[in-house]
């Protein structure tokens, strides 16, 4: 985890544990001249204030002081230095100062106190002609109240504080040491035990926790152990999230160390890695509700929210289980759906936890198409009627000696909307403009239109533009009652690669078509060129084909059942 990490962070969690005014630190003295060395003893420390009382009690409890608690120097003056620091005291003596009663003191002597006792000069601490005192280095036993007296009057007090930093803190899980800035995995619904400990340092540092970026610090308990031999406490705060849900998922749990020998507050970030499984979002166009005729298309798209993350793949449920069904991404497009599509789907995926499905959702397609009848005698039949239908038909009869005409007759095509690719695949070269055009037909006509690219990219509706996509206005068919629509993109990328989707609605309905955008290379020879060339050619030819044979079936089709 680099250096930028640890300023955001120190950022992000300095605001919630600044609270100096409420911390209270537990000291020790450091005197040894008193009782010998105090026996290694145990403190337990409250999270809310950071510290608490006795849990076990030490061979000389008067060494282990709370700041401001049951201390005649308490209000006094407070310098803090680090054990190790040069400590500078002036002697500055009011002159309305009385002289202190049996002291003996000659004219301008200055005397220097340590807690009553007064102090001589040595090869680390000096006392200068002015005055002044010099600690070349301070020591724990330094730690006290300080005074001078010159001329027998005496100056005011000041409490020096000799601090030990603490190490670098640490967080534990379990027995093992995590690296800060790192990531614990975890199941959705495990409690976890975290521990952070603190090597080092007297007083004992305030331990805080912070998990989303507010303190949660009640529900921490710290313990600190006074060991003698070195001089230090030895902190450690636990911290139990009894179950941890998949909104925790990437949140940033920390703990934060505050002592007075650190300039700011020190945290130890650690990342959340929830591991839970797939929740399904499923989504249709046309929308839910909406009647799906024979011919229309229809799309269903599926959204899995897991982690790890998982596939989705779309499945028809059918008698003798489940068959899959073509699909990408997510979605699943049926295009000029008949009755054999109709039936049950639903959306599924193979986890690390498992195999899971969404729940089930229905296709019904109903029969399309509308009859007009000419005449009693001889009528016209039209099946799975579509827009092109509509206009005005006559019938003609004729035999060896006349030909009579009907009158006129208007028919009228009414329902859903279709909408249909014009190229259902487009291939197009990085760099160059590129169209996608579609055929929209519907009486009346679609009151809405939207371009739906891959899902990076925001919706665009006709005569909308953004940045390099503009979907333009829709200009007039052949066909009555149809329009083509026509979506540009400026300079195509690869990321513009995918499936496009345009969706038209009106009030009988709504239906979609599925454009496949790819992207290639620009190429780098004419031979290349003229192979993509044949290339595009084959595939223009393949899809004549197809389409002629489409056309002769439905013809045969048609006469068959006419």
């Amino acid at each position: 985890m680099g250096v930028s990490h640890w300023l955001l962070a120190l950022l992000l969690y300095y605001a919630a544990v600044s609270r100096a005014s409420e911390v209270r630190y537990l000291r020790h003295s450091g005197r040894r001249e008193s009782g010998g060395e105090p026996a290694a003893g145990s403190l337990g420390l409250s999270a809310g204030l950071g510290l608490g009382g006795l849990n076990n009690a030490t061979e000389n409890p008067i060494d282990l002081l709370f700041e401001d608690e049951a201390d005649p120097s308490a209000g006094l003056k407070e310098e803090l230095v680090v054990r190790g620091q040069e400590v500078v005291f002036e002697c500055v003596v009011a002159e309305d100062a009385k002289v202190v009663e049996g002291d003996d003191s000659v004219e301008g002597e200055v005397r220097w106190y340590h807690d009553g006792s007064q102090i001589k000069g040595d090869l680390r601490m000096s006392i200068m002609w002015t005055g002044r005192l010099v600690m070349s280095h301070a020591v724990s036993a330094d730690s006290g109240v300080w005074w001078c007296r010159r001329s027998g009057r005496e100056g005011p007090r000041v409490r020096l504080v000799v601090t030990i930093p603490p190490e670098r803190p640490y967080l534990e899980y379990g027995d093992a040491r995590l690296a800060a800035g790192g990531r614990l995995t975890t199941r959705q619904g495990n409690s976890i035990t975290l521990n952070c400990v603190v090597e080092g340092g007297n007083p004992a540092p305030s331990i805080a926790w912070v998990l989303g970026g507010e303190d949660i610090s009640p529900s921490s308990q710290m313990r600190s152990e006074w060991r003698a031999e070195e001089g230090v406490f030895y902190s450690t705060s636990n911290l139990t999230l009894p179950s941890v849900e998949k909104e925790l998922h990437n949140s940033s749990v920390a703990c934060v160390v505050r002592h007075p020998a650190l300039p700011v507050p020190v945290p130890v970030p650690l990342r959340l890695n929830v591991q839970y499984p797939p929740a399904f979002r499923l989504r249709r166009w046309p929308m839910w509700g909406t009647p799906v005729r024979e011919g229309a298309s229809i799309s269903l798209l599926c959204a899995v929210d897991a982690n790890p993350p998982s596939s989705p793949t779309w499945v028809k449920v059918t008698e003798r289980g489940t068959t899959e069904v073509a699909s990408s991404g997510g979605w699943l497009n049926l295009t000029r759906v008949t009755d054999t599509d109709r039936g049950w789907y639903k959306c599924a995926t193979v986890h690390t936890f498992g195999r899971f499905a969404s729940h089930s959702v229905f296709i019904n397609v109903m029969p399309g198409g509308r009859t007009a009848s000419v005449s009693s005698q001889n009528s016209l039949l039209l099946r799975k009627t579509t827009y092109s239908d509509g206009g005005r038909y006559r019938c003609v009869a004729s035999d060896a000696t006349r030909t009579v005409e009907s009158d006129d007759v208007d028919v009228v095509v009414t329902g859903a909307p279709v909408v249909e690719a014009v190229n259902s695949t487009v291939l197009s070269i990085g760099g160059r403009p590129t169209a996608l055009t579609a055929h929209v037909c519907g009486r009346p006509s679609v009151s809405t239109l939207t371009w739906l690219p891959p899902a990076h990219l925001p919706p665009v509706r006709p005569g909308e533009t953004n940045d390099r996509f503009k979907a333009h206005n829709l200009t007039a068919s052949e066909t009555p009652d149809c329009q083509y629509a026509v979506m540009t993109i400026v300079g195509v990328r690869a990321s513009d690669a995918g499936n496009w989707v345009l969706v038209g609605v009106n009030d009988r309905g709504a239906s979609a078509a599925l454009i496949r955008l790819n992207i290639t290379a620009a190429a780098h020879s004419v031979t290349a060129n003229g192979a993509r060339a044949m290339s595009h050619a084959h595939s223009a030819a393949t899809q004549a084909f197809l389409a002629a044979v489409l056309i002769l079936f439905y013809a045969a089709r048609d006469r068959m059942w006419a």
